[in-house]
């Protein structure tokens, strides 16, 4: 008795254990089915995806100091909103809405699959009295002439019908625009699609950034973020970089540089690229992104003294680059080449450091005697500046973007199907007996129920007119 006992307890014990489960495993299967957690999670991809363009994605990183300062700048590299679209929270929110279709999908479809497929072609009293539209004559007339009546006035508004015989009564019945159910399903398969593009791209696909100086060729693209860099199949030179500005100011108003394509040491590709016209290479995309002065560029400088005589030997450095001149004890220090300083000419930024003083001095080229205002024994005069300038060049390779054109294509097929395809029903039924012929009509419509309805009284109102006749 014990024994059984025990056994009959463990038994309902696993049984309970077995009933907690299945509808923990309901449960969670329910709310990633739901289409509240599709509408939240397309909610927070699109909110997510303005802050994607609103912030500078994939830049260098003294970009993002420049532009939103230190702390700002940690923060955004914290929650990955500098390269939003490859984030582990963002393809993490795109794997969960890939779930939620699919299980909505399966939830869903087996309903709109039977009503596509399955539409009875008898029309019984219960289909009749169930439709929202529908009308009925009753008269004294020739059956076979009242089926002829009923076929003509389908076959001009509807199409041609299908006939059914059953009893003492035949059934006429046309169906269009069935397959306009599916298209909801079909702009589920497009946003499947473009999900599965991102993360293909994201996972597979590569971002770099390539600073090129003019004349200079290069067949590797340093990756960001990352102490990797990709090898292309291919190399490209930079013949010319040009910048335009705004007459009078120093606010750029274009810049393209004049990239080359060379393989097996042919060029085979000539481009001259600008903002958002970049060059394309077996699917790379190259970007004019940003530009700058190359750390190759010099500056000769001549050193004098207050009466504009020579004090000492010429100095040639490189930016970034410290010197020393002889009779003064000042570090000096090269700091940025200005190319469009002053009235369209280069100047310098310098740097004095003597002792624990430091300043900061400029000199231009269109001004040739204004260092003498800072003073001191000697003073600086440009005299030549071998400017060489860089293109900066974002580089990126996307396998996901094909899925994604493909994923366009089929929403708006999609979108076609589940606006302008109507799934529309006509049930027209005769009965045989010619001492009162009962004649029903009845139609559904699955969208635009105003536009069906006027429809469907015009072919009522002929149905009546062709049985008087």
């Amino acid at each position: 008795m014990n024994a059984e006992g025990n056994d009959m307890s463990d038994s309902t014990g696993q049984g309970g254990s077995s009933r907690k489960n299945k509808g923990l495993f309901s449960a969670v299967h329910d709310f990633l089915a739901s289409v509240g957690l599709a509408i939240f999670l397309l909610i927070v991809l699109a909110v997510t995806s303005i802050f994607g363009t609103l912030i500078l994605q994939n830049a260098r990183p003294d970009q993002y100091l420049v532009k939103y300062g230190p702390g700002l700048t940690r923060v955004l590299k914290f929650l990955a909103l500098d390269d939003m679209y490859r984030s582990w929270w963002f393809l993490s929110l795109l794997i969960l809405l890939l779930i939620n279709i699919t299980l909505c999908n399966f939830k869903r479809f087996p309903r709109t699959w039977k009503i596509m497929t399955r539409s009875p072609r008898v029309l019984d009293e219960k289909l009749f009295a169930t439709s929202k539209f529908k009308g009925s004559i009753r008269r004294k007339i020739d059956p076979d002439g009242a089926a002829a009546a009923a076929r003509e006035v389908l076959v001009k508004h509807y199409g041609k019908p299908a006939e059914t015989r059953e009893g003492n009564s035949v059934t006429l019945f046309v169906e269009k625009g069935r397959f306009g159910r599916m298209g909801a399903y079909v702009v589920h398969i497009s946003i499947l699609l473009l999900a599965v593009g991102a993360l293909y791209g994201g996972l597979v696909g590569f971002k770099g950034f390539i600073a090129l100086a003019e004349g200079q060729t290069t067949n590797r693209v340093p990756l960001r973020d990352k102490a990797a860099a990709i090898k292309l199949d291919f190399s490209v030179r930079c013949d010319d970089f040009q910048l335009e500005y705004y007459p009078g100011t120093r606010q750029p108003k274009d810049y393209f540089s004049d990239l080359v394509v060379i393989r097996d040491g042919q060029e085979v590709l000539k481009k001259r690229i600008e903002v958002n016209h970049p060059l394309i290479v077996d699917g790379i995309y190259f970007y004019q992104s940003s530009y700058g002065v190359d750390r190759s560029s010099t500056v000769t400088l001549e050193v004098l003294d207050p009466a504009e005589k020579i004090a000492g030997p010429s100095v040639t450095v490189h930016p970034g680059q410290e010197f020393r001149v002889m009779g003064d004890p000042s570090v000096y220090t090269l700091s940025e080449i200005i190319p469009n300083a002053l009235e369209g000419q280069p100047g310098v930024r310098m740097a004095q450091r003597q002792g624990g003083s430091r300043m900061e001095f400029f000199l231009l080229s269109a001004f040739p005697g204004r260092d003498k205002m800072r003073g001191g024994p000697l003073y600086f005069r440009i005299a030549d500046i071998n400017l060489v300038e860089y293109t900066g060049l974002q580089v990126a390779w996307d396998p996901g973007v094909p899925i994604i054109w493909l994923a366009c294509g089929v929403m708006i097929l999609g979108l076609y199907m589940a606006f302008f395809v109507v799934h529309q029903r006509v049930w027209i039924r005769v009965g045989l007996d010619p001492e009162e012929t009962a004649v029903l009509m009845a139609g559904t419509t699955n969208r635009n129920p105003a536009s069906f309805e006027k429809e469907f009284e015009t072919a009522l109102s002929h149905l009546k007119e062709g049985l008087k006749r």
